[in-house]
């Protein structure tokens, strides 16, 4: 049996973009509980700019509304979603390719790259938790 699954995305948060982030995972997710899928700024760049990170299997459907746009209709779970700011977030979504580098103003989407080679790549280090 073949996965639907056929694209690791590995997405860098910024810290001021994770509402809209997560309104548009919650749009192209498989539940409701999706929109929690940015939830603490783990990385930062070098001029201390916050990053929420995740890498995930995808279906091209999430792919596709990089050209295509969002679904129409939503899918029954994201009933409530706010198109506002999903769409926000992807209009700032730019894709990984050499020389790109995180910004505080766009989310950069990595395609079937390792997330820590895509974070290295970009700029982004691990944020230094204190020992309790």
């Amino acid at each position: 049996m073949t996965s639907q699954y056929t694209h690791r995305l590995t997405l860098a948060v910024p810290e001021l973009l994770i509402p809209q982030a997560n309104q548009l995972a919650l749009a192209m997710g498989e539940s409701a509980a999706d929109v929690n899928t940015f939830t603490q700024a783990s990385h930062e760049d070098a001029d201390g700019n916050k990053y929420a990170v995740c890498s995930t299997v995808s279906k091209p459907i999430v792919l596709g509304a990089l050209s295509a746009g969002l679904p129409d209709p939503l899918p029954s779970h994201a009933e409530g979603a706010d198109i506002t700011l999903a769409q926000a977030a992807l209009d700032s979504i730019v894709q990984y390719s050499e020389g790109v580098t995180a910004e505080p103003s766009r989310i950069v989407l990595g395609i079937d790259m390792t997330p820590l080679e895509m974070f290295s790549s970009i700029g982004l280090t691990e944020i230094e938790q204190e020992a309790l």
